[in-house]
């Protein structure tokens, strides 16, 4: 933008030159140098911390599904893409082993509950011991909670979707073999209306930033329009700031750290985003992976608004032509 007014600057003093309203003096041949020097002072520096900008991400949550047993694939419900509601079925698992275990794990507590009941009666008349009943009772016991469990895994043959939204990637083939390993899942499922649109400011200009201000955003995916929002929170944290129980001594800062970006949540107009939504067969009014450029408006230096909303309409046009 700096450059940009240079040369507004001297085309203006071109034609002066040539309406013969100034002549070409030292002063004025050194005068852009000028301008350019007092349009860093006056209005780039003030501009930083007035209006922010910085590159804005949309995310969203993406579930790893992990089936409660193991067994091989019988059915997959779903196709990649395919909007599901909370609670509808997205693969099975063959039930025939955990139906056999369930129907034997019932035939043992009928035998154990006839003989809890001979064994009681006998005590009543002297001929069983106490120990008798009690061992019985607790195969009852044991036996109740062990068909609880069965039932739950046979319940659980049927993996459901955990919320509404859809799966992606889908890899998954009639015939496989899954299990209940906490390192593996078997399908992505990305959870609908849980996108976050975060932008990356510098520490040095995130100072007059607070939630509720006014901000606009640009997207790659959507040249030359103007998104609006609002500033929801401030991440308190950078990945620099974390400490992980590692067993090693954590470095100490130095000269050469660079100094991380703080995360800030935007709020963006949902109308906008419905109409721009890339998801015609899915209710999200989310694009998620969209990378772009956002601006915040702060309660000071507004007289560098007007030049930074300027920029980043410079920055939605160019998105037509420039793919990074």
């Amino acid at each position: 933008m700096i450059a940009f007014l240079t040369l507004c600057y001297i085309a203006l003093l071109f034609i002066l030159y040539k309406l013969g309203i100034i002549r070409l003096t030292l002063w004025w041949k050194l005068s852009p140098i000028a301008w350019k020097l007092l349009l860093v002072i006056a209005l780039l520096i003030p501009m930083q911390w007035g209006a922010p900008s910085g590159t804005v991400n949309v995310y969203q949550k993406v579930l790893e599904v992990v089936p409660e047993v193991t067994g091989r694939v019988n059915t997959i419900n779903v196709a990649p893409n395919q909007f599901v509601r909370s609670g509808d079925t997205l693969f099975s698992i063959d039930d025939e082993l955990y139906r056999y275990r369930l129907a034997s794990l019932e035939a043992q507590l009928e035998l154990a509950k006839s003989n809890l009941a001979r064994s009681q009666e006998l005590m009543l008349h002297k001929h069983a011991s106490q120990a008798s009943v009690d061992q019985y009772s607790s195969e009852v016991k044991t036996l109740t909670a062990q068909i609880d469990e069965a039932r739950y895994n046979l319940e659980h043959t049927n993996v459901k979707a955990p919320t509404d939204g859809y799966v992606t990637g889908l890899s998954l083939v009639e015939g496989q073999r899954v299990s209940n390993l906490p390192m593996r899942s078997w399908m992505s499922f990305v959870a609908a209306d849980s996108h976050q649109v975060v932008m990356g400011v510098n520490q040095n200009t995130l100072r007059y930033v607070e939630p509720g201000q006014s901000v606009e955003a640009t997207f790659k995916l959507y040249p030359g329009v103007i998104f609006e929002g609002k500033v929801e929170s401030i991440v308190p944290i950078t990945n620099q700031g974390q400490l992980s129980p590692s067993g090693s001594v954590p470095f100490a800062p130095n000269a050469q750290s660079v100094p991380q970006q703080y995360g800030v949540v935007l709020t963006l107009d949902t109308e906008q985003l419905a109409i721009y939504s890339l998801e015609q067969t899915i209710p999200s009014n989310a694009f998620s992976g969209a990378i772009g450029t956002a601006s915040i408006y702060t309660e000071t230096g507004k007289f560098t608004h007007i030049v930074r909303k300027v920029m980043l309409r410079m920055d939605a046009w160019l998105n037509f032509i420039l793919p990074a």
